[in-house]
């Protein structure tokens, strides 16, 4: 996926010109909110120290947020991203979990994947993908108070023409993932 794709796309004029501002629009609005929901966190400071955040991780629930229902017309489904995904754990020797599982283990460990695809007029699409490690954590502050919140995350926004290249982009940062979980996880 380009970011840079398609530049221009936003400017219409003639018929069709009031959906393809709302659109644009919905494009901006995307973006800003993107840019706004944070950097990715791999490591956290325990003194002087870094730890990697994935250190420990034994296992994880695989929740695959559903998926647009006109994106899953189109073939790109739920069920192929969260089955994507369990394979390709298992295969890095990564335990997957069930949820009722999950909700047993310290933390109650999911991996979280996030596909928002929009169409366009010019039959591109806008994707923003995400794969975040959602755990329970105590504050600091008040070790009495838990909260279920991300502690790892990676994220990818841009424009294809292809959903396919979505699905590519998925299977690549679910790889940032297993080989950051393998360095702080050596065998």
């Amino acid at each position: 996926m380009s970011s840079d794709r398609g530049q221009g796309t936003c400017t219409a004029k003639g018929e069709g010109e009031e959906m393809r501002g709302k659109q644009c629009s919905l494009i901006v609005a995307l973006v800003i909110t993107i840019s706004l929901s944070g950097g990715i966190a791999t490591t956290v400071r325990a003194g002087d120290a870094e730890i990697p955040v994935l250190r420990g991780l034994k296992e994880v629930f695989v929740d695959v947020e559903d998926l647009d229902f006109r994106v899953e017309r189109t073939g790109l489904t739920t069920d192929h991203l969260r089955t994507d995904a369990e394979f390709k754990l298992k295969m890095a020797g990564i335990k997957v979990q069930s949820e009722k599982e999950s909700m047993r283990m310290p933390g109650s460990p999911q991996l979280y994947i996030m596909v928002k695809v929009l169409g366009t007029s010019s039959g591109d699409y806008v994707a923003h993908i995400r794969v975040e490690l959602r755990e329970t954590v105590g504050l600091v502050r008040d070790p009495g108070i838990e909260v279920f919140t991300s502690t790892w995350t990676t994220g990818r926004f841009g424009v294809t023409h292809s959903l396919s290249d979505v699905r590519q982009q998925e299977q690549a940062l679910l790889d940032k993932f297993i080989t950051e979980y393998m360095a702080a996880n050596p065998k």
